[in-house]
């Protein structure tokens, strides 16, 4: 071990095992830790875009650092699409996609899309109603699968779709390594073609194309990946500052900015996991390994409590402190919201046991 450096012990010891076939292990802790982090950033956003905001510019700081955690996400899906590309099959693939992604969404959805029917609690987008108040029940309740209107985090599941549908080509794009150096364009693509308001899965999909497309990238020249990041690390940190000045300063606000600004992020949080992965306490690797298990439920059942919180304020009048925006109650809603969507998943566990992936994901 004399003479080498720092960078190439931590090199040699975060790298993944590698099966007797030649197959790279399925697990890398990194990934897994930040799948953990991008779910509570995702609870966070939802929390923060309900709560009543006296200062709009603190609104929008907040939104600016804390929103938008979708990029996460798609990054994670790009990352480890490419990473168990090796027992890529189309046809598996696709039904592995629909027990356990489009399956769960199609029953989670069921209550939402009855209280929206109903205008019960939940109110469907502006946009929606707008076009579809009118439209028969039926017509309705398929535009709300197709969009995902009836949930606010829903979009993220026909857009998602999107790429299940194009996976070959990413696989084809995957094995000719030269290909990645489309990313380029699909970066400016994504500054060009913002992220809709009412979150079409189309113009959705060529928006975060750029992202999930890196995520693969990173996992495929991932052992040459944190070296240059180590490298550019402070680089990296002021174009993450920079970023967030000109969106918070220009007007009117250069929203696809944002989405360029978390792709940074995620090469920092992923770089600064792995880095400290072995100095971190074993609690952090436990919690944040039980919240990617799980993160698919979490994602599925949040927002019906923080939903559930605002209905009750509304109905039984509760004094304003209780849903404005401070520290105090985003941190009250935050922690209803996921505690009670870990302990309906746990309990839906312990009923259907392997076939809850079947009803929430998890």
């Amino acid at each position: 071990m004399a003479g080498t450096s720092i960078r190439e012990t931590l090199l040699n010891r975060s790298a993944e095992t590698v099966s007797r076939s030649g197959k790279p292990a399925e697990f890398l802790r990194y990934i897994h830790n930040f799948r953990g982090f991008a779910i509570l950033v995702i609870v966070a956003s939802h929390v923060i875009s309900s709560l009543e905001w006296g200062n709009d510019r603190v609104e929008d700081f907040v939104q600016i650092l804390v929103g938008n955690g979708t990029v996460y996400f798609v990054f994670i899906a790009g990352f480890l699409f490419q990473f168990l590309s090796h027992k890529y099959e189309f046809g598996s693939y696709l039904i592995k996609k629909f027990r356990y992604v489009l399956l769960p969404y199609s029953l989670v959805s069921i209550p939402a899309i009855g209280l929206c029917l109903a205008d019960k609690i939940y109110t469907p987008p502006e946009w929606y109603l707008e076009r579809f108040a009118d439209a028969s029940i039926l017509k309705q309740i398929g535009m709300f699968y197709l969009t995902g209107a009836h949930l606010p985090p829903f979009w993220f599941i026909p857009m998602i779709g999107l790429f299940y549908l194009i996976s070959p080509a990413l696989i084809l794009l995957d094995r000719t390594p030269k290909a990645y150096w489309v990313l380029p364009t699909l970066l400016i693509v994504t500054l060009l073609v913002p992220r809709p308001y009412d979150n079409g899965a189309i113009q959705s999909f060529v928006h975060f194309l750029s992202v999930y497309v890196l995520g693969m990238f990173c996992s495929h020249f991932r052992d040459k990946l944190f070296p240059i990041v180590q490298k550019h690390f402070l680089w990296l940190i002021a174009s993450v500052l920079v970023l967030t000045a000109l969106e918070f300063w220009i007007e009117p606000r250069p929203i696809p900015l944002n989405s360029l600004n978390k792709l940074i992020v995620c090469l920092l949080v992923i770089y600064f996991l792995w880095r400290t992965e072995a100095q971190t306490p074993k609690p952090f690797h436990a919690v944040m390994g039980f919240l990617a298990q799980l993160s698919f439920g979490i994602y599925f059942l949040h927002d019906y409590f923080i939903i559930a919180y605002f209905g009750a304020a509304s109905k039984f009048n509760f004094p304003p402190f209780w849903t404005d925006a401070n520290l105090l109650i985003f941190s009250l809603i935050f922690s209803f919201g996921l505690g009670a969507s870990l302990v309906s998943i746990v309990l839906l566990k312990r009923i259907l046991g392997k076939k809850s992936r079947f009803v929430i994901g998890s």
